[in-house]
């Protein structure tokens, strides 16, 4: 019997384990075709997902099913070599002395098609990540990026229902990663099973995802399109990968709000109750001197942290109202900005959004 909700057509799992001192609960759905983004801190619980969805890690209770075949109820349960699969992760496990071609043609061959029809398939999905011309060139012979293509051809080249890939990009330097984050997008539009992609990266979630889900301490802690979690982050965390300032309080009708710490921050669009606020870290400026005018927000911290991204910086300031500020490189040195420094920071009201918890 199909317990109610689960998706025939496409992914329904319920990952209920326990690894270590961490108890995952973990809920996931997916339409054939779609991209699951999970995202979380170091020992959330994350791999432990994967790995019990490709039968590595037996689940004590839940279930998964994938495309209308029950693959594990905590009672039976599939071993992963029967299980539709294919598996991506951030080394690509490529074997040294095989072509690419042959290398692609491993998974097929490893699940008895013959040798002809394999190598065949292979050929298919290596023109499909645009390495048709590399098929005979060694793991050692091709950039890192094209044996990340490899290996993300081979994990298709067995038909499976679910694509897992595990911080498939992470061993990558920032450009190669950029372009192969482009052959991945346009490899998985026309993938038509169901991805799940585990990632750190922000860009890679919002930008391959069309689902995100966020586990932390085991527990899914936020859930949505990349959309629904830009305008409305719901931890800590998920504020951090989004890029914004995110705090718990109460709301007034006054538009105060008072966070958990003892903080009061102003907005224009009040809020009751318990609320979510945030902080475009583009909308704080910084000031030697207590600011004059129009910003309603303004505390006196201190500095945490001064990190170069580009031709900007990202301070992290402690005190009353911890803020992270996004400044130009010329606003680092007219001010000064250093670690253990006091400065003021301000915040129009307009600037700040609330919502409810």
């Amino acid at each position: 019997m199909t317990p109610p909700g689960l998706r025939r057509d496409g992914l329904d799992a319920r990952v209920r384990l326990s690894r270590g001192a961490i108890e995952v609960d973990v809920a996931l759905t997916a339409e054939p075709g779609q991209v699951i983004g999970i995202l979380g801190p170091n020992g959330g619980g994350k791999t432990s997902t994967v790995l019990a969805l490709a039968g590595v890690l037996p689940l004590a209770a839940g279930h998964v099913e994938v495309g209308g075949r029950l693959w594990d109820d905590g009672r039976r349960r599939l071993a992963p070599e029967q299980r539709q699969v294919g598996l991506m992760l951030a080394d690509s496990l490529l074997f040294p002395h095989l072509r690419a071609l042959d290398n692609v043609a491993f998974g097929p061959r490893s699940r008895g098609v013959p040798r002809q029809q394999a190598r065949q398939r292979a050929r298919a999905e290596l023109e499909r990540v645009g390495l048709a011309d590399r098929e005979s060139a060694r793991p050692g012979e091709l950039s890192s990026g094209q044996q990340a293509r490899v290996a993300l051809a081979r994990a298709l080249a067995t038909d499976p229902a679910l694509l897992l890939l595990d911080e498939p990009l992470a061993a990558l330097d920032p450009d190669t990663r950029a372009r192969t984050r482009s052959d991945l997008a346009a490899r998985l539009a026309a993938y038509d099973g169901v991805t799940v992609l585990v990632t750190h990266d922000p860009l890679d979630a919002l930008t391959l995802a069309d689902h995100l889900v966020f586990v932390e301490d085991g527990k899914v802690s936020q859930t949505g399109t990349p959309a629904d979690v830009l305008s409305e982050p719901r931890s800590a965390y998920v504020g951090t990968v989004v890029g914004l300032n995110l705090y718990a309080g109460q709301g007034d009708s006054h538009g105060h709000v008072r966070t958990a710490d003892g903080g009061l921050i102003v907005t224009t669009s009040p809020t009751e109750g318990p609320v979510w606020a945030t902080v475009p870290p583009s909308a704080v400026s910084l000031h030697l001197h207590e600011p004059e005018g129009s910003p309603r927000n303004a505390w006196r911290l201190r500095i945490s942290a001064v990190t170069m991204q580009g031709q900007s910086a990202r301070v992290g300031l402690v005190g009353g109202v911890p803020l992270t500020a996004e400044v130009t490189l010329e606003s680092v040195t007219a001010l000064g900005l250093q670690v253990g420094h006091d400065v003021w920071a301000a915040v129009k009201a307009t600037e700040v959004r609330t919502y409810p918890r």
